[in-house]
């Protein structure tokens, strides 16, 4: 007994010694939204063993190829001001995940990452007969006309709308599309006030430290990837345009950047609502104030909203929740077609093991360094 004591003792101690490794910073949480692809004739054998398998994409070329511009209420006589696409469809895939994680980066900075493979948003549908996808069969709008069919020899005008016609392809062989397992991968980095790049002589004023107590909770933040200056249109209006020709934002300006990876295409993230229909950022035709907090299922285009943040080495246990909504422009596809939205909350524990590298001096004078380098 004795030596079968001693035995188990000499497994139990190098397993508890692996679980105390693997634990190791444990970080974890939830992701729960909605993503919606902009799917047409000109980019959807892209998605292929990502939106649906290799063996299917005959028959979604046969869905999507061939369609033409038609009236937006389905008749026969418009003018050119009312012709609509008929191959575009926003293609909804429910986002929730509890393969989630948040970090502070290396850089100081929030990072919230979520996972979500395809196979498991299509088995969500199809265990409710896809009944979120109701939307597809709106007579009102092109893709949910009815019509006599969805082969592609079939006349334009007598059709059926591209919506219903992936809708009924899903229903059918819905368990060909549960085996796709390409990762969707969401990445939100919050920029934390903290040590800024030191390469902007603006950011040099700002604090060197950040505390969370220093903000008040919930707290709007723009997603401003690849921003410009914004620039003033007449003095004093308080119009802002981000021109092209602007120089780009300081470090210490970005607020949120964000990022959609799909297998080898990505998806960077619109400078707060720049690309919407309705004009950057409006709200029944009035301009949005992004210090207001975001009223309830009026999250912001754009927008992160950091709802309660707790930091690994404050009081309590560390985490993030907060909301978004996001639209993302692909890096390959053309501006109009290459696009997903996402909107949704996270619910994430940080991470406590925080990688140490060593920081660049962030109190140079960039002034002075440039004038000896030019000789001056």
């Amino acid at each position: 007994m004795l030596l079968v004591n001693r035995l188990l003792q000499s497994l139990v101690l190098p397993l508890s010694a692996l679980v105390l490794l693997a634990c190791s910073g444990c970080f974890w949480g939830e992701v729960d939204g909605q993503l919606f692809f902009k799917v047409t004739a000109t980019n959807y054998d892209q998605y292929e063993e990502l939106l649906y398998p290799g063996e299917r994409s005959d028959r979604w070329g046969e869905l999507f190829e061939d369609r033409v511009l038609m009236c937006s209420d389905g008749g026969d006589d418009c003018d050119l001001a009312s012709l609509e696409r008929s191959d575009s469809l926003d293609l909804y895939l429910p986002y929730k995940s509890q393969r989630a994680r948040g970090m502070i980066t290396q850089k100081g900075d929030l990072q919230i990452t979520s996972h979500l493979d395809v196979g498991d948003a299509y088995r969500e549908l199809a265990t409710d007969a896809f009944s979120d996808w109701a939307y597809m069969d709106d007579e009102d709008r092109l893709y949910g006309l009815a019509g006599d069919g969805c082969a592609a020899d079939q006349a334009a005008a007598d059709r059926t709308g591209v919506g219903r016609c992936v809708r009924q392809e899903l229903l059918d062989n819905s368990a060909s599309y549960e085996p796709l397992d390409e990762d969707l991968r969401l990445v939100i980095t919050i920029n934390l006030p903290g040590e800024d790049d030191i390469r902007s002589t603006r950011c040099q004023d700002y604090p060197v430290t950040f505390q969370s107590s220093d903000w008040s909770l919930p707290r709007t933040l723009r997603v401003n990837y690849n921003a410009n200056e914004p620039e003033e249109t007449e003095e004093g209006s308080g119009v802002y345009i981000y021109g092209e020709e602007t120089p780009p934002l300081a470090q210490c300006d970005i607020e949120v950047y964000s990022r959609l990876q799909l297998g080898i295409e990505q998806f960077s993230a619109d400078r707060y609502g720049a690309d919407d229909e309705d004009g950057p950022c409006t709200i029944d035709g009035d301009p949005c104030d992004v210090e207001r907090s975001n009223e309830a299922e009026d999250t912001l285009l754009g927008t992160v909203e950091l709802e309660e943040l707790v930091l690994p080495d404050e009081e309590g246990s560390p985490r993030a929740r907060g909301r978004y909504k996001l639209r993302f422009t692909s890096d390959r596809f053309s501006a109009r077609d290459g696009k997903v939205e996402v909107s949704g909350e996270f619910n994430v524990e940080l991470r406590l093991d925080r990688e140490q590298i060593t920081e660049p001096d962030r109190n140079l004078d960039v002034e002075s360094t440039d004038s000896e380098t030019t000789g001056g």
